[in-house]
């Protein structure tokens, strides 16, 4: 009842589909529990770039970065449908890149059902956390000169909007996502009957200022769900070399979601590579071979974009 009531409080309007991408979220940190060794490299975890309780990064640092001039970052972003998650999910990632001599690095951020939390908000922090992890590995003699961002689920959807919404403080070489929501229009349709409040909270949530109801037209609401929407900032200029990865049978991240940016991306003639798991619904678990094409595609790009 504690989290149903949190997460009302958030966006009541999108209960449902809120409660199940928390779910599935919560599965994925369950399935696999990675183990480190400290033959990877050297790990470094909970480290504040902020003064808020999920200000905090792991960073993993392969044993020859002091040597690398150019070193690359992947940092990853977890799922949750931002209000749950937590950067523990992507330690098996972090783990499985670091061996092939990238940094790594997987970070909290503040969730949709803490005061003030917005999507805008957590993009900052994302800008806040790479510029922290750049300082605190040249603390350690260790100099990250470019990046690529990947996440997951929600995370998907915060890694694209950082890719093409805005500046970014390191060279950014490629995005990578996995059923990431595109188009927010398509993730949470217009409801009729939602209450005052939860227009509110999605507007909020969506924009990080606070709308009267009474002001939140159907059209409206579209154009706000459209501003917090990656596929609405994908130009000519932004639309950095991809990867996508989404499942057929997902009916939280509908594939309406990779439609729209297959066909952005096509338009624009920009390089990606599009991985559907067709027998796969949100967690992506039943089409190995898939899995094992996007891990390729990984390795592929990391030497084409990094350099090495």
């Amino acid at each position: 009842m504690e989290l149903k009531s949190s997460i009302k409080r958030g966006c009541g309007c999108l209960l449902g589909a809120i409660l199940l991408l928390c779910i599935a979220g919560a599965i994925a940190a369950y399935v696999n529990k990675p183990k480190w060794s400290d033959e990877y490299g050297r790990r470094f975890t909970d480290v504040a770039y902020g003064n808020r309780e999920h200000n905090t990064y792991d960073l993993f640092l392969p044993n020859d970065a002091e040597q690398k001039d150019s070193l690359g970052l992947l940092l990853f972003v977890h799922g949750g449908s931002w209000m749950g998650g937590d950067k523990k999910e992507h330690h098996g990632d972090c783990y499985t890149w670091v061996q092939k001599g990238y940094a790594t690095a997987t970070m909290n951020y503040t969730l949709l059902n803490e005061e003030g939390a917005s999507i805008p908000a957590m993009i900052e922090e994302i800008d806040a956390c790479i510029g922290q992890i750049v300082r605190f590995a040249a603390t350690k003699n260790v100099h990250i000169r470019q990046m690529v961002i990947c996440g997951t689920s929600a995370g998907g959807h915060l890694a694209m909007m950082y890719a093409y919404s805005r500046s970014h403080q390191l060279p950014l070489r490629f995005t990578a996502v996995k059923v990431g929501p595109a188009d927010l229009r398509i993730l949470f349709p217009y409801d009729g009957n939602a209450k005052a409040e939860d227009l509110e909270n999605l507007a909020f949530s969506c924009t990080g200022e606070r709308l009267s109801a009474s002001s939140l037209t159907p059209e409206l609401l579209d154009s706000i769900k459209l501003q917090a929407s990656p596929v609405h900032y994908i130009n000519d200029s932004t639309a950095l070399p991809a990867i996508f990865a989404y499942g057929e049978n997902d009916w939280l991240v509908k594939p309406d979601h990779y439609h729209a940016l297959q066909a952005r991306y096509e338009s624009l003639g920009k390089p990606y590579d599009l991985v559907v798991f067709p027998n796969s619904w949100h967690t992506l678990t039943d089409d190995k071979d898939c899995t094992m094409r996007y891990d390729s595609l990984m390795s592929v790009y990391c030497k084409k974009y990094f350099g090495y």
